[in-house]
């Protein structure tokens, strides 16, 4: 039943918006720290609607995590199969959605509780993979632009006065790990 005055929305509006306000809650305040209450606030609706929709808490900060990976795949897809071009389309998806390098940093630090950590590790390998079909690059580039996006992360999430440097210092890494090519 509606309230007088309100009108209601179709399920998969009203699931969006409960997304939007968790992507930002989560953002913030991390697994622990948010509350479906404050999450159902932002959209205004009621506690017990939010988990019929999606469950537990946890349960929720899953899907936000789950939608942040996605944001990175669908980038990386539209991108050019290099780790370079893989590089920027990060860094340009942090700096335009800055909710995602703070869910990923909140997924990680959410790890200690299995289920969590089960939940991230898989999807970090899938990204793995994805990245290494995307570009065709080698285990150890992999890691390496793995550990170049973590600091690019950090930097840009802290928005450190040197991020601009550690985006240079990133592009150099991967470079460096760039396919060889043997002379003649």
């Amino acid at each position: 039943m509606t309230e007088p005055g309100r009108t209601r929305k179709p399920a998969a509006v009203r699931r969006a918006e409960i997304m939007e306000a968790a992507d930002a809650e989560f953002a913030l305040k991390g697994l622990s720290g948010a509350g479906i209450e404050a999450i159902a606030a932002r959209v205004g609706i009621s506690h017990p609607r939010v988990v019929q929709m999606f469950g537990s808490k946890r349960d929720l900060f899953l899907h936000v995590v789950h939608a942040a990976y996605d944001r990175i795949e669908a980038t990386f897809a539209d991108a050019e199969p290099t780790l370079g071009a893989l590089g920027d389309a990060y860094r340009h998806l942090l700096q335009s959605r800055p909710t995602v390098g703070l869910v990923l940093l909140q997924a990680y630090a959410a790890a200690g509780e299995a289920a969590v950590q089960e939940s991230v590790r898989q999807r970090q390998l899938d990204l793995r993979q994805t990245i290494t079909r995307l570009t065709g690059a080698d285990p150890m580039q992999v890691r390496s632009f793995f550990a170049t996006g973590l600091v690019l992360t950090v930097s840009t999430v802290l928005n450190l006065p040197e991020r601009h440097a550690d985006a240079q210092w990133s592009a150099w890494i991967i470079g460096l790990t760039g396919p060889t090519v043997d002379e003649p």
